[in-house]
């Protein structure tokens, strides 16, 4: 996909450098090709995010995996606290478990309706130990 549109773009630029020699079209193709590679790269590193939550009988384990980084919490279950954080327009961002001043935000990747979701799915598998 990129090896196709760094080419249209190069090719572009060479069609009007060498039919109508506009040459101050090479610069602009070499930031738009430097933004899509970073973009590219960007999407790359956060399609590998992801969350994993261990629920024992006396805790709840946290992996929390974000741009090849990898974080883990360790929370005692009787006291978690779990939220759903929201944006300062009132749209679903993430899911928060909290204690004792410890704060995790978790799939802020997902969609509204899946977060939502996987919030109830949560404090349902809490509910049950």
């Amino acid at each position: 996909m990129f090896a196709t549109i760094a080419g249209l773009s190069v090719s572009f630029a060479l069609f009007w450098l060498l039919f109508a020699g506009v040459w101050v079209i090479l610069p602009f193709t070499a930031i738009e090709l430097t933004c899509v590679t970073v973009a590219f790269l960007w999407i790359e590193l956060a399609s590998e995010d992801r969350d994993k939550v261990e629920i024992t009988d006396n805790g709840v384990n946290v992996i929390s995996i974000r741009r090849r980084k990898t974080t883990e919490f360790v929370f005692t279950r009787n006291w978690l606290a779990i939220e759903s954080a929201t944006h300062f327009r009132g749209m679903p961002y993430g899911v928060r478990l909290r204690q004792s001043g410890r704060t995790v935000a978790l799939l802020e990747f997902l969609s509204g309706p899946e977060q939502m979701r996987a919030l109830g799915e949560l404090r349902h598998a809490l509910s049950l130990r």
